[in-house]
């Protein structure tokens, strides 16, 4: 800090001389008290300015736009909360849900007991209503159905 402070007063000091022997070589005769005063006033008003201003360069750059994901939803979230709007707003139901759910049967399966859905060991765990769902035909789900499906995979 003094350091810098001292780089400051020397800098004042060298423009005060450079003004005080340009006016004389010009043919004026300033007043070198007053010259000088001048020149610490004005030096001490730009070194408190250099020291309020950040030191960091300034970014004229644009940041990039965030993503179209909300702050509380992850890309995936965000896809499975669009094929559910998708299934249910569709004029004729989709087989999407109804293969998401069978996907998470299986990894719920596979997982806790090592087998798949399409086995028959995996079938009998699924019992008669799950199956129904998961291999029936494709049917419009209402979201309460589709939250009665998923805990029944969660109990697996």
């Amino acid at each position: 800090m003094r350091r810098r402070w001292a780089r400051r007063a020397g800098g004042v000091l060298a423009g005060v001389v450079a003004v005080l022997v340009a006016t004389q070589v010009l043919g004026f005769e300033p007043h070198p008290l007053r010259v000088a005063l001048l020149g610490a006033v004005l030096g001490a008003g730009a070194g408190l300015l250099l020291d309020a201003v950040p030191q960091t360069p300034f970014a004229w750059t644009t940041p990039a736009p965030a993503a179209a994901v909300t702050r509380d939803r992850d890309a995936v979230t965000q896809a499975h909360l669009r094929r559910l709007e998708n299934h249910q707003s569709a004029r004729t139901p989709d087989a999407a849900v109804r293969d998401r759910l069978r996907e998470v049967a299986d990894r719920v399966l596979r997982a806790r007991h090592g087998v798949r859905v399409d086995s028959e060991a995996g079938r009998a765990l699924l019992g008669p209503d799950l199956r129904a769902v998961l291999d029936g035909p494709v049917v419009r789900m209402k979201p309460r159905r589709i939250d009665e499906v998923l805990r029944m995979i969660e109990e697996l």
